[in-house]
């Protein structure tokens, strides 16, 4: 073999491994996503960018009256990262996440970012369903 079949073969390695273990990672992370949707509604929001510092992916788990129950982060620059959990948020409003007054929580702002994110998937998915039944019960 020549070198430059050496060379293309290791680097299809390192792809085919990142691949499999950046799978692995979504695989946990879905699993631990199960737990959280039996407390509510849930959401994903992303935050932060790819290349400076990174990005957070926050899970927020809400009941019917609009107050967010448990959440997750995912934070890291490698696929070893793993979900930890979100407590800052507990039994916050997604009004009072959305409206940005939450400056006295201690997190970086790609975690705030996605909170955001979340919630805002929450209350637009929660709107859409309340529009849904209010045109059922007209027809």
């Amino acid at each position: 073999m020549t070198f430059l079949t050496r060379l293309l073969l290791v680097i299809a390695a390192m792809w085919a491994s990142q691949l499999a273990l950046a799978y692995m990672q979504a695989k946990r992370f879905q699993a631990d996503l199960s737990g959280l949707r039996k407390k509510g509604t849930v959401a994903v929001g992303m935050g932060g960018r790819r290349y400076r510092g990174g990005r957070a992916f926050v899970a927020l788990a809400v009941d019917n009256g609009g107050i967010v129950q448990d959440g997750l982060v995912l934070k890291g620059f490698t696929v070893f990262a793993k979900s930890s959990q979100l407590t800052n948020y507990i039994g916050f409003s997604l009004d009072g996440i959305l409206s940005g007054n939450r400056e006295e929580v201690d997190e970086p702002n790609k975690v705030r970012e996605a909170a955001v994110m979340s919630a805002q998937h929450i209350k637009d998915y929660l709107s859409r369903s309340d529009q849904g039944e209010k045109m059922g019960r007209e027809y």
